[in-house]
């Protein structure tokens, strides 16, 4: 049984009537006829009573139609639906992101986003860094944001840098260092440095552990907090310093200095896979590029 065998059932159980069913079908009405022939054959039993006029549908036939009825317009939804995604506007897309980064540039890109696309299904999730890039090979999601240092020996991986942002050091007014105007991580080789502990942000004391290194010492760590204004209030208390992205700064507290670092910038990536041939994922990088031009300055 063939598609066309339905189509061409359902034209003459709506006219009742085989010329017209061909003429609206565009066929000759010998093969239409020859068409119906065929689909009792395989079902085994009539559908159509040709001795009356107009044709009736049998028992058998009625209770065909309404089955092929329902089943014909799943076909024609799924046909619209499958267009619908070829043309980006339908579909699914999973962005994964560690949100505590404070990547303005993403939710305004969402945002537009849902507007121009807003029967795609777009799912956020979060994930700490070191599971993106497994995430992505595996298909899981179609767009991660990771520090460009993560990406070596990735060569399947694309990416796009959103945003540079310089390490602040953040350390209590009263400090010794507070006077300087530029602190050089190797000054910091003593200092007990704050951290959140979650696993979400893993990444954030990995950061810190990687740019130690390349100050030739092993940082210190002091106290966690499960909070940003819990680890925020621990350094205005004394306990230790905080070393942070420029654009993950919350509001400045009285009691803290905000000072610049000789760290090398962080460079943060929104990436996806090279073979991801997702007409969403396309479409949202469209406006995220606009956004992130926007925010240097230039398209």
């Amino acid at each position: 049984m063939e598609l066309r065998h339905l189509r061409y059932f359902a034209a003459v159980a709506e006219t009742l009537n085989f010329s017209r069913a061909a003429e609206n079908l565009h066929v000759a009405q010998p093969a239409l006829s020859r068409q119906i022939r065929q689909l009792e054959d395989e079902i085994g039993v009539l559908v159509i009573d040709r001795h009356h006029t107009p044709v009736q549908l049998t028992d058998a036939g009625r209770m065909f139609d309404a089955h092929v009825a329902k089943l014909l317009m799943q076909i024609d939804i799924a046909v619209t639906a499958a267009q619908e995604a070829a043309r980006g506007h339908d579909g699914r897309l999973v962005i994964c992101g560690v949100w505590w980064l404070g990547l303005d540039v993403v939710p305004e890109s969402i945002v537009d986003f849902r507007k121009c696309f807003p029967r795609i299904d777009l799912e956020l999730r979060e994930l700490p860094l070191y599971e993106q890039v497994s995430a992505l090979h595996e298909g899981q999601i179609n767009l991660g944001f990771l520090p460009r240092r993560h990406l070596a020996r990735h060569e399947d991986l694309e990416y796009l840098e959103v945003i540079e942002s310089e390490w602040i050091l953040v350390l209590p007014v009263a400090h010794p260092l507070a006077r300087k105007e530029t602190v050089r991580l190797v000054d910091l080789k003593k200092e007990r440095f704050l951290f959140i502990e979650s696993p979400t942000v893993r990444a954030y004391r990995d950061a810190i552990v990687q740019l130690c290194r390349l100050a030739r010492f092993s940082p210190l760590f002091g106290k966690r907090s499960t909070t940003y204004e819990g680890m925020y209030a621990l350094a205005a208390s004394g306990y230790g310093v905080i070393l942070v992205p420029q654009n993950t700064l919350p509001p400045r507290h009285p009691s803290l200095r905000y000072m610049a670092t000789d760290c090398t910038p962080m460079e943060l990536c929104a990436v996806w896979n090279r073979d991801d041939q997702s007409i969403p994922l396309k479409r949202f990088l469209e406006i995220m590029r606009k956004h992130v031009g926007a925010t240097q300055g230039g398209v």
